[in-house]
């Protein structure tokens, strides 16, 4: 029970591992094709299912054939949490299974085009903008897209873009789309 009696936020079935992952650690390195190994040039994308997102992938893998380097596209995920009631999960929800399921489609799009690229796919527990950052200490380049707001759109950066750009460990392209001209 949590305090007061409350019913804790997320079952106990679905809730966060005591531990911490981290870039450095083994489960951060899930590869799904080689062994993991850290390469001088890789670039590593941050991939959320968006079609800027999409864009960007297709801008770093260009980055990382033109750098002789691999591409590295990292997905994160989290558990739904709620500031009232439990959320009602159905039965074989598996958020990582699901965010594996978004990524497949891409990796087979960029092997596609780019044959010679060396594509490593990552899906890792964690807030987005903390586990790119720690992705970054990886490579030599992180890519992000920029979604935009609106009017504001050429002010203000995304949360996860803003805090990739201030606390990455290596360079950062915010990626965004250019408009067509009216």
């Amino acid at each position: 029970m949590a305090p007061s009696g409350h019913s804790p936020m997320i079952p106990d079935r679905y809730a966060r591992r005591g531990s911490t992952r981290t870039a450095g650690d083994p489960t951060w390195r899930t590869i799904m094709t080689t062994e993991p190994q850290d390469h001088p040039n890789a670039v590593v994308v941050g991939y959320d299912g968006s079609p800027a997102s999409a864009s960007a992938v297709s801008w770093a893998a260009v980055q990382a054939v033109r750098s002789g380097g691999c591409l590295d596209l990292v997905t994160a995920w989290e558990y739904p949490t709620s500031w009232g009631n439990t959320i009602p999960l159905p039965n074989g929800y598996d958020p990582a299974q699901d965010a594996q399921a978004l990524l497949d489609p891409v990796i087979e799009r960029i092997r596609a085009e780019h044959p010679m690229l060396d594509v490593h796919a990552h899906v890792i527990e964690g807030n987005p903008g903390d586990v790119l950052v720690e992705a970054s200490r990886h490579g030599s380049l992180l890519v992000v897209a920029s979604r935009g707001h609106r009017a504001l759109a050429g002010v203000l950066l995304g949360s996860v873009s803003q805090h990739c750009a201030t606390h990455a460990a290596c360079p950062v392209v915010v990626y965004r789309e250019s408009t067509p001209a009216a």
